[in-house]
């Protein structure tokens, strides 16, 4: 007999001064389900995650009513660490969930926190890194990894006490397609093993083959899919559960403009080793490797934030470098006054937050705008942008498939006007928007090709030589 374990039953919780958040949410998850969540940008996934973790209402203040319970418990009739007994969560951001400097540390922290006997601490400790191959992540300072590299420590993290129940809230948005796959083998291998899973997020190509279950949010209301299969008959235009059977158009190539940047023979500690690229005016080109390649340190000596160790860094003047992590680079009181740091023209600003879906928001803080939203945001600032090159690194992570095509068109806007370097393990996008892939892996260029149908093999052996590397190591419980 199947066992509920959560259960809601006219769920509503709205945020104070804002009329957005979820209304009359029903449905039930059975013990060892694996739950899509997912939706549109801002429909309301984080704030049903926050529920279900019970940050709302302890720290997330709202109106909160109708029914939620965990095996058998009302959620108001439990304390947070009894919650967190149960529930291991992995935000959106990895960092806004670290409590340590140390990897090792992070991963025992929990635990310390309850009681847990060092035998016991090494011993899952063990368990994690066989579970999730983040050996080589052992002992190191969480703030030298990659952005992808912290999402496996997070993950990991998540775990550390057994919980039985895992909610993970975009969790493939800075990983590699390998990690992601090891993610995807490492959710159904739990799966088998009695776990419960809900994953929000836009790219689920990694979960094809073990939904149990999709909750479908769309401004804040639920439509509930029993089936996989009757998810993706659904109609919604969606993201692709097989990346690798896109029909997408190549451009034609053309002889591109000027060189705007450029690198000759530039090493970097022992990050990037005699590196050679050449950007052009006109021209995409898309940065690709694994996690941990070196592919942010390559942007950060285009912008001159690194000194290379040596070789030389060309550059027409700095370039407009849009940041993984939106918090960063967000400095304004309103969305709109956000973008007049950039350029001064109510109007093109108007019909820029218009283009990408966001000119209801004009008023509102930056940072109380969704992940996606947030993303966006920074997209505008780069349209706005007078620069020869512009640097995006992860633009369409926590995006959805209309704000990634939204994307899509603004960055063949601006390569009229500028080259444009992107960073990113996004097949979908990359085959959207990508003239030129570059192959970064181990520190060096294996690879630079025109995208083209000839060379479309290129581009995905890389990513399945990425998914092999990760996914033949040893999954254990």
């Amino acid at each position: 007999m199947e066992k509920n374990v959560i259960v809601a039953n006219n769920l509503t919780f709205n945020y104070e001064e804002s009329s957005e958040g979820i209304s009359d949410i029903n449905f039930s998850i059975n013990e060892g389900d694996v739950i899509l969540l997912t939706g549109n940008s801002g429909c309301g996934k984080s704030t049903l995650l926050k529920c279900l973790n019970g940050l709302i209402p302890t720290v997330t203040e709202g109106e909160l009513s109708g029914e939620l319970s965990i095996n058998g418990d009302s959620y108001s009739e439990l304390k947070m660490h009894q919650i967190n007994k149960i529930i291991g969560s992995v935000f959106q951001n990895p960092r806004s969930q670290f409590f340590t400097e140390n990897t090792t540390a992070e991963l025992v922290f929990p635990m310390e926190n309850y009681g847990y006997e060092k035998a016991d601490m090494q011993k899952r400790l063990e368990e994690l890194q066989g579970t999730f191959g983040i050996h080589q992540l052992m002992n190191r300072n969480i703030y030298t990894l990659s952005s992808g590299e912290r999402q496996m420590i997070a993950l990991s993290s998540a775990v550390s006490m057994n919980q039985k129940i895992l909610l993970f809230d975009e969790p493939s948005a800075n990983l590699d397609y390998g990690n992601a796959m090891l993610l995807g083998k490492v959710i159904k291998e739990m799966r088998n093993n009695g776990y419960t899973i809900i994953v929000a997020d836009h790219r689920f190509f990694y979960l094809n083959g073990i939904i149990d279950k999709v909750l479908f949010l769309d401004k804040g209301k639920l439509k509930l899919y029993d089936s996989e299969d009757e998810f993706k008959s659904s109609g919604y235009d969606t993201r692709s559960f097989n990346i690798f059977s896109l029909d997408i158009p190549f451009r034609k190539r053309i002889d591109y403009e000027s060189v705007v940047a450029s690198m000759k023979n530039v090493s970097f500690k022992n990050i990037l080793e005699d590196i050679n690229l050449e950007l052009h005016k006109g021209e995409v080109t898309v940065l690709v490797g694994p996690n941990g390649a070196g592919k942010t340190t390559l942007a950060k000596l285009l912008c001159k934030t690194y000194r290379p160790t040596s070789g030389t860094v060309d550059t027409d003047e700095l370039p407009f470098f849009i940041m993984q992590d939106p918090d960063y680079q967000l400095f304004g009181t309103s969305v709109i006054n956000e973008l007049t740091l950039v350029k001064n023209d109510i109007e093109s600003i108007k019909n820029c937050l218009d283009n990408l879906g966001l000119l209801p928001y004009r008023h509102k803080h930056p940072f109380d705008l969704s992940g996606g939203q947030k993303q966006r945001l920074q997209i505008a600032m780069a349209t706005l942008c007078e620069k020869p090159l512009i640097i995006f690194d992860e633009p369409t992570s926590g995006l959805d498939v209309y704000s990634m095509h939204n994307v899509v068109a603004e960055i063949l806007k601006l390569k009229e006007k500028s080259g444009v370097l992107v960073i990113s393990h996004d097949y979908e996008f990359i085959r959207h928007v990508a003239d030129r892939v570059v192959f970064l892996d181990e520190g060096t260029i294996k690879k630079d090709f025109v995208l083209t149908k000839d060379s479309l093999s290129d581009l995905n052996n890389n990513f399945k030589h990425m998914q092999e590397e990760r996914c033949n190591e040893k999954v254990e419980d």
